[in-house]
């Protein structure tokens, strides 16, 4: 009989065994997961100035209309967000006549007070200080163009180039020749870019 509870004691001691590993193997507990640090930066982007219209009424969006004319001014920015020194303006001719912008009449006031020619965009590529003729605008219709002050222009590498970080400085003027039947009448445009 001692033999009998030596040979159920060994099998109770092996089916203890067997019992314990596989508890241990089935509940053997993983390493925790560690989650993956990333450095990462938090970069905002300012918002880029914009062009307001001072005079002759104020505009947020730099937009102007009377019974004759609807005109919206737009600036443009270097891809470093520097502001360069040119002007573009859409300009609809709202009225039964023809118009013109009479270019050579036209000009800006700088932030520093200095008054300027300008050239427009078509000139640019002749001569920086040639005289250009109106450009007619037909009844209902658009002209596109951009304005530089004569001041800001700068020949280098066989092109013209434009200079920035000036019209940012302080409000600036814009004057606007337009001819319609032999009178010319002035539109001047202040703006400020903050």
């Amino acid at each position: 009989m001692n033999d009998d509870l030596v040979k159920i004691g060994i099998v109770a001691a092996i089916m203890g065994a067997l019992l314990l590993g596989g508890l241990v193997l089935r509940y053997r507990t993983a390493a925790p997961e560690v989650p993956e640090v990333s450095e990462e930066t938090e970069t905002s982007v300012l918002p880029l100035p914009s062009l307001e219209m001072l005079e002759p009424t104020y505009s947020e969006k730099a937009v102007y209309a009377d019974c004759g004319i609807r005109i919206s001014f737009e600036i443009f920015y270097t891809s470093s967000g520097e502001v360069e020194s040119k002007l573009a303006f859409w300009l609809n001719n709202a009225t039964g006549d023809v118009i013109a912008v009479d270019w050579n009449r036209c000009s800006m006031q700088l932030p520093s007070g200095d008054t300027v020619n300008i050239v427009h965009e078509e000139q640019v590529g002749i001569f920086k200080t040639a005289i250009s003729p109106p450009t007619a605008i037909a009844p209902g219709s658009d002209l596109f163009s951009t304005v530089f002050p004569v001041s800001e222009l700068d020949w280098t590498a066989e092109e013209w180039s434009v200079s920035t970080g000036m019209l940012d400085q302080g409000p600036f003027k814009f004057v606007l020749a337009l001819e319609a039947a032999g009178d010319i009448q002035y539109f001047p445009f202040r703006f400020i870019i903050r």
